[in-house]
């Protein structure tokens, strides 16, 4: 690879490199938001109950938690193009292969080798060519377009998937064969990346740990697990809920209010090149927390819907702040030779941070009400920002 060089700040939008990258970017939130809508009438249309209709979510998400760094040191091993290409035809194959299934067991079967190229694989894949391609105040940039991506396809997906459920419970699923020509441009746009194949597993381990400044990449997966879990627990989780019993809030209107956060999110994404030049991270990083602090304060004390949305904006803006600069920085702690097993650790720590979020708000949420778990969600914000505001590790 070669990197854009220093002097280089704006964004390349004719680059097929990255074109290829946002192109693949853009097909990773199709893994859950697409289907979600659709599982209701997973279950009608197989006769099965909603707990196993929502394997579909939960079985699917295992592979990929647990695959992600070998598949992020493979990408280091033979060469991103390689495996972010293959990963890409996987997961078009096997979601579309879905929609043409009569049998449970088949099309879950298909759905957790799906999982094997998660959407959340995809994006690291993603994210890591970012890293090997760009740098400076360019890669800020740049990273910012790809987390908005992100956002925007998260808004998005939603909203078509639910639509297209609307007329056949496999339709969302066709979706995927997009995917295909999205997987042959990164064949034929990328150029080759990574290191010399022939290391082993426990030398490129070895090899890592001592490449890797460990405080820093502890520290900002530690600070990605508290986000994410804040994105799960309280916007996907605790939100819809407490939408619903104070505000009367059908189903349709929750989703239409979230992809509005979502897409206030990937507008504040898009500057995280001119934000990252003029403050540091850990400031970025405190006032994305102040700002999830403010928003779900907001919302736990919001009398009337105008009130509410202007909670949910700032929360949407505080995420817009934190994610691609948490992305940013996770994508240059390593060189090029270990970055993509580096970068895999985000699909983990992602991973479990939707396991952990969801439990952790619905458990609070029994016990003292979502207005409550809300305000909660609040003072942890608010702590977070308190601990980042006097944070000493050097990014």
């Amino acid at each position: 690879m070669s990197p854009s060089t220093e002097r280089s700040v704006g964004v390349p939008w004719r680059s097929p490199v990255l074109v290829a990258i946002l192109a693949a970017t853009l097909m990773t939130p199709m893994d859950v938001p697409l289907i979600s809508s659709a599982l209701p009438e997973i279950q009608s249309v197989f006769g099965v109950s909603q707990s196993r209709a929502g394997l579909f979510i939960t079985l699917y998400a295992l592979p990929g938690i647990l695959l992600a760094p070998v598949i992020g040191a493979l990408a280091d091993r033979i060469g991103r193009r390689y495996v972010l290409s293959g990963a890409l035809a996987i997961f078009g194959l096997a979601g579309t292969a879905i929609a043409f299934t009569n049998e449970f067991a088949v099309a879950l079967g298909l759905r957790v080798f799906q999982g094997f190229a998660a959407g959340s694989i995809l994006a690291a894949l993603a994210m890591t060519a970012v890293g090997d391609r760009y740098s400076g105040r360019q890669h800020d940039s740049v990273m910012g377009v790809t987390s908005a991506m992100l956002s925007l396809g998260t808004a998005a997906y939603p909203v078509i998937g639910g639509y297209l459920t609307s007329r056949a419970w496999n339709a969302p699923f066709l979706m995927y064969a997009f995917t295909l020509p999205v997987a042959a441009l990164v064949l034929f746009a990328f150029d080759d990346g990574g290191t010399e194949p022939g290391s082993s597993d426990r030398g490129y381990v070895r090899e890592a740990l001592s490449l890797i400044p460990t405080r820093g990449a502890l520290t900002l997966y530690s600070i990605m697990f508290v986000s994410f879990t804040l994105l799960f627990g309280g916007l996907y989780t605790a939100l819809p809920f407490y939408l619903a019993d104070a505000f009367g809030f059908t189903p349709t209107t929750v989703g239409l209010v979230t992809s509005t956060v979502l897409l206030v999110t990937a507008v504040v994404s898009t500057q995280n090149g001119k934000l990252a030049a003029r403050a540091s991270t850990t400031t970025l990083l405190t006032a994305g927390f102040a700002l999830y602090a403010l928003g779900f304060l907001g919302v736990a004390l919001a009398s009337t819907p105008p009130l509410l949305i202007g909670g949910l904006l700032v929360f949407g803006a505080g995420s817009g702040f934190v994610t691609p600069t948490l992305f940013a920085r996770i994508s240059v702690l390593a060189p090029d030779e270990v970055r993509g097993g580096v970068m895999s650790l985000q699909t983990t720590t992602i991973g479990i941070s939707q396991a952990v979020g969801p439990a952790l708000f619905t458990l609070f949420g029994g016990a003292i009400g979502y207005q409550g778990t809300i305000l909660s969600g609040s003072v942890g914000a608010a702590l977070g920002a308190a601990v980042l505001s006097i944070l000493t590790v050097d990014f």
